[in-house]
């Protein structure tokens, strides 16, 4: 693989989400490691036009539903002119569309893995799994799921990294409230992700007449938020409870908490938080519901709930309270762990080695 040659990702959804950075920040890794990075989205989704420019060269075309195969000829005149060799595709809905290129342009495809899914093994995708030229799973769990016997050594576990040039050392400022212990939340704000357990411990915390903030910032549908208010009103949490909505810039979040809860209760294929926290010298405490496991040994460098409950978590938080040489412990081990495994370097080094 030369210097000139480019990746092509497919990318189109309708919220900005873990999948949609991971690969905003591929491709930023990418040009740094001298391969040109170029995204494929769709004319409408004006969001992401404007942000994955930031970082690569944008076609957007009519992308969604059928209209996609109209374009299939302009598509693969511009990989030609831009000697774009590889496409990555990171969705079922895409990958016809995705193995039609590579039918025309001779580039390789590689289908990227996000989910905790089983795979199909009906006779369609076990067409789909024979034209693939390579299928990156981001964690283990992932991997386990999908792979396939028969096309085994097709399927390659490459873990998710962060863009550590993200998440530089900043000056600070480390509490509004010296007293308080503050609780950050990163991530989509949704029922299935643990949120209102976690309301729940803070209400625990705050009644057991600890010093407790809660922090938290990410999307969230409107059906949400009003849940979420109507328990934060209903519980007068107003004084100690802070949604901040959704911040681009997360660092400065990260490096102003104490620590970071993600009780998820649903199968996590990665946990891009956790490792951004944990890299920012935050503590996290999460659930074992995915991926979770293959980050953090319980203790060592964050803590695991077996269970998510509003008890659970709120004797996970009271216990990196009260016990400041574990703390300590734990925040410089997280920092270590994410250092030495989970960066966006590795991760695309793989992808370049593959």
């Amino acid at each position: 693989m030369t210097e000139n040659n480019g990746f092509l990702n497919i990318m189109d959804s309708s919220v900005w989400g873990g999948m949609e950075q991971y690969v905003y920040d591929m491709s930023e890794e990418l040009e740094q490691q001298g391969i040109s990075p170029f995204v494929l989205t769709d004319i409408g989704n004006l969001e992401f036009i404007d942000r994955y420019s930031e970082v690569a060269t944008v076609l957007p075309i009519k992308l969604r539903k059928n209209s996609r195969y109209l374009y299939v000829n302009t598509v693969a005149k511009f990989m030609s002119e831009h000697n774009i060799d590889t496409i990555l595709c990171h969705t079922g809905k895409f990958i016809l569309f995705a193995l039609i290129l590579k039918k025309l342009t001779g580039a390789k495809v590689l289908f990227f893995k996000h989910n905790i899914l089983p795979a199909k093994t009906d006779i369609y995708h076990r067409w789909i799994q024979d034209q693939v030229d390579g299928f990156v799973c981001v964690s283990k769990c992932v991997y386990d799921a999908q792979v396939v016997k028969e096309n085994k050594e097709k399927y390659h576990l490459i873990y998710n990294g962060i863009n550590t040039h993200r998440f530089p050392q900043v000056e600070v400022e480390y509490k509004l409230q010296d007293d308080n212990f503050i609780v950050g939340y990163a991530g989509r704000i949704s029922i299935e992700k643990g949120i209102m357990e976690l309301l729940g411990a803070i209400k625990i915390l705050h009644e057991q007449g600890r010093g407790v903030e809660l922090r938290m910032c990410g999307a969230i549908s409107e059906d949400t938020l009003s849940q979420i208010n109507s328990y934060i009103q209903s519980n007068h949490m107003e004084a100690y409870v802070k949604n901040l909505g959704f911040k681009k810039d997360v660092n400065q979040f990260y490096r102003t908490i104490d620590c970071l809860v993600v009780p998820s209760k649903i199968q996590e294929a990665f946990g891009l938080v956790i490792c951004e926290s944990m890299y920012c010298n935050t503590p996290v405490i999460t659930s074992k519901s995915g991926a979770q496991e293959e980050i953090i040994t319980n203790g060592e460098d964050g803590i695991l709930l077996d269970i998510v409950e509003d008890k659970t978590i709120a004797h996970a938080i009271t216990y990196l309270m009260d016990n400041p040489i574990e703390y300590e412990k734990i925040r410089k081990n997280a920092y270590s762990r994410v250092k030495s495994t989970f960066t966006i370097e590795k991760m695309v080094a793989s992808i370049k080695q593959l």
